[in-house]
């Protein structure tokens, strides 16, 4: 079920949604890494990315590390970081 918002929420939520498929859509895939990136980003998905690019010999442990790497100046990277982080807290905690 679809929890109501208001509509001042849903016109800000809108316009991050917004933005982020700008970023994803105008990301510059240039190198490896930054095309790993915008996989991820399309499949958020460590499994899929690990897939698409085991012909290059990408691991998980590579695209991994690729992700939690300084995302510098680039935006998309540094949301997807966030999130990957967000994502992946429970499981790194159960490892200390």
């Amino acid at each position: 079920m679809t929890q109501l918002i208001t509509y001042k929420k849903a016109k800000e939520e809108a316009k991050r949604l917004q933005h982020y498929v700008s970023l994803v859509e105008s990301y510059q895939t240039d190198t490896l890494d930054r095309m790993i990136i915008k996989d991820y980003a399309l499949t958020n998905s460590m499994k899929k990315t690990a897939e698409n690019f085991k012909f290059l010999g990408a691991t998980k442990e590579y695209i991994a590390m690729v992700i939690k790497g300084n995302p510098k100046e680039d935006e998309l990277h540094k949301i997807l970081k966030s999130g990957y982080m967000r994502k992946t807290r429970y499981s790194r905690s159960k490892q200390n």
